[in-house]
């Protein structure tokens, strides 16, 4: 007899990560770098840096996504671990390591961030190279993972990707300290690969052998597909798991029809249209608002129908409304408590294949849309629909929205001449264009000039529309510009300004004659001390030796207070007791301050690089004084381009 205690006994399969459904090759080199020893699958245990690629839709974000969840130790509770393959679990007694996300960040906004969390203390951009190099150490590596990265830029078609590859991820991927981990497009790994050693570098290509996953598509189609019979043929047909989705979304929105096999995410837009007997055209015009979309805000509902119009150049309601079923493969439908219905692309690879579809007329296409969006400001001051006040009542999806469509559409050139764009428009995708076409050579208008060496103070400390209005206010005056008109109440105006260089103080004085003096101490200048009427900014030729400084007790009894800082000053009102009050007014500079005083009827007098000014306080005037500013600007340097 045989003793069947013995017999070998079969060993029950491993059940597949139950997040991805598959990715087992996959999953056991991203442990095997994870765990950072010998003989990981593919040679991932001894390359120190992983990218993951693939084509878009492939499925290498829900991998990096996949894999981390099991590299967080407060998760990994949620995971049946015994039945899982052990290579492809990450050591539990690692923590997770640090996750940066590229997603809507330019590649120096990056690398700040990598930098900060692990070397923080850089003041200047210069420094950033040798601590990203610095990280770690050949004995202590750490971990270090960078996703999304085909996702950087917030406005699409700028190259940002590219830069993260070059200025972020190579450094760290040649630094000795630092085991990488990234997902990048096809492009960057190649770029990537031509530089780096070839034996500290893993490239996992989710559309190529060892890393397709054939089997994880199969069950992928058999939990999506109503047709579980045509589940086996499309994975093996399927590009990857977006094709496998649209599919079986495609077979949903027909169920009577035959289970569509597409090969490409191409494929999936032609077969769902001949579906349901429409022309690709067609699907391509209703699409389009969504695909040419930049990032942030879905597209609200109600303007899906005027913009697919106008992209057509006719009226597309009736095929919007009468569509349901044709569109459902390609949209997701987003709600959120307090904001109206809105939809967005199921995935930028599909928003890409329809951009290659409209070929040379895409600046065509984004000049419709963002004249569309032009088209739903409200009408204010008068109904002509071009005062100031447009732009504070657009809607949060046109301020996103426009600058992108009109940056390639041709139009943004036009908008930068009005102050409300100027004002109102999302700062960071502003920022972004503007730089753009700077770069390209294209000649900006004055104010845009002056917004312009504004972007970096306003993208970084995020101040209100208020205070953004007020600041291009000062600088524009700076500029020898007139104050632009912003429909806005602002915490002061400009008085006047003129450039005076090498400022390291101001103070206010008195004239034996009467009326309030700014006086500049310029070390090692000629002549030393320069004076200007307070009030007016006309050079004062008195004799600084006769004028007179507020005394202490003068200043406290001055209508307002004041504290500051390196790049910064806070105005604030006095109780009647003399006492510190609220707070008036926030002044923030682009470049270090040389000094600030207050007058003693309450005007602020400053220095920057640029020069010496004067400002009125709103606070001291009454709520229907306009505050107009006292005579022309004096002449400045040439604004900066």
């Amino acid at each position: 007899m045989t003793d069947s205690s013995n017999a070998a006994v079969p060993q029950q399969p491993y059940q597949p990560h139950p997040y991805l459904g598959g990715r087992a090759v996959a999953l056991r080199a991203l442990a095997a770098w994870r765990a950072g020893g010998a003989g990981g699958a593919g040679g991932a245990g001894v390359a120190r840096t992983v990218l993951v690629t693939g084509g878009s839709g492939s499925g290498r974000s829900r991998l990096l996504a996949g894999f981390l969840m099991l590299c967080e130790p407060s998760r990994r509770g949620e995971f049946e671990l015994s039945v899982l393959d052990p290579a492809t679990v990450p050591p539990g007694e690692l923590p997770a390591p640090p996750v940066f996300d590229a997603t809507g960040l330019s590649a120096v906004q990056l690398r700040w961030l990598v930098a900060d969390h692990f070397s923080p203390g850089a003041v200047r951009a210069e420094e950033l190279d040798g601590r990203l190099a610095g990280i770690g150490s050949v004995g202590e590596p750490v971990a270090v993972v960078v996703a999304d990265t085909d996702r950087a830029g917030v406005l699409p078609q700028l190259g940002e990707p590219a830069r993260v590859a070059e200025e972020v991820l190579r450094p760290l991927a040649l630094a000795a300290g630092v085991r990488l981990l990234a997902d990048v497009d096809r492009a960057d790994a190649d770029r990537l690969a031509a530089v780096l050693p070839a034996g500290d570098l893993l490239v996992i290509d989710l559309d190529r052998e060892p890393w397709r996953d054939e089997e994880g598509l199969r069950l992928q189609a058999e939990l999506s597909l109503q047709q579980p019979d045509g589940a086996a043929q499309l994975a093996r047909t399927a590009d990857g798991p977006l094709v496998v989705r649209l599919a079986a979304w495609s077979a949903r929105s027909a169920p009577d029809g035959p289970v569509p096999l597409p090969r490409t995410v191409g494929d999936a837009l032609d077969l769902q249209a001949e579906r349901h007997g429409v022309t690709e055209l067609t699907l391509r015009r209703l699409l389009a608002p969504l695909a040419l979309a930049g990032p942030g805000e879905p597209l609200p509902l109600e303007l899906w129908a005027p913009l697919a119009s106008a992209v057509a150049g006719k009226d597309l309601g009736p095929a919007l409304a009468g569509g349901q079923h044709l569109l459902l493969p390609f949209f997701d439908l987003v709600t959120a408590e307090g904001r109206p219905p809105a939809v967005r692309i199921v995935h930028p690879a599909l928003g890409a294949e329809l951009r290659a579809r409209l070929g040379s007329t895409v600046h065509e296409v984004q000049r419709r849309l963002a004249t569309a969006l032009l088209a739903t400001l409200s009408e204010k001051d008068g109904g002509d629909g071009d005062g100031p006040g447009r732009w504070a009542a657009a809607a949060p999806y046109v301020r996103e929205q426009v600058v992108g469509h009109a940056l390639e559409g041709g139009l943004l050139p036009g908008l930068l001449a009005d102050p409300g764009f100027l004002l109102h428009a999302e700062q960071v995708r502003l920022r972004a264009a503007v730089e753009q076409l700077a770069a390209a050579g294209a000649e900006l208008p004055p104010l845009a000039r002056t917004w312009l060496r504004l972007a970096p103070l306003f993208t970084r400390q995020e101040p209100g529309p208020e205070l953004r209005a007020a600041l291009l206010e000062h600088a524009a005056r700076q500029d020898g510009l007139p104050a632009p008109e912003f429909g806005l109440r602002l915490p002061w105006r400009t008085l006047w300004a003129r450039p005076l260089a090498g400022v390291r103080a101001v103070t206010a004085a008195v004239r034996p004659t009467g009326g309030a003096v700014l006086v500049a101490y310029r070390p090692g200048a000629e002549p030393e001390l320069a004076a200007y009427d307070a009030l007016t900014g006309e050079p004062d030729g008195t004799d600084p030796a006769l004028l007179v400084r507020p005394t202490d007790e003068e200043r406290s009894a001055t209508p307002l207070g004041l504290s500051t800082g390196g790049d910064y000053l806070r105005l604030w009102t006095r109780e009647a007791d003399g006492r510190t009050g609220a707070q008036a007014a926030l002044f923030l500079s682009a470049e270090p301050l040389g000094g600030a005083d207050l007058t003693p009827d309450g005007l602020l007098l400053l220095a920057d690089a640029r020069g010496v000014a004067a400002l009125r306080p709103t606070v001291l005037t009454a709520p229907a004084d306009p505050i107009a500013p006292v005579g022309p600007a004096a002449p400045a340097a040439a604004p900066a381009g």
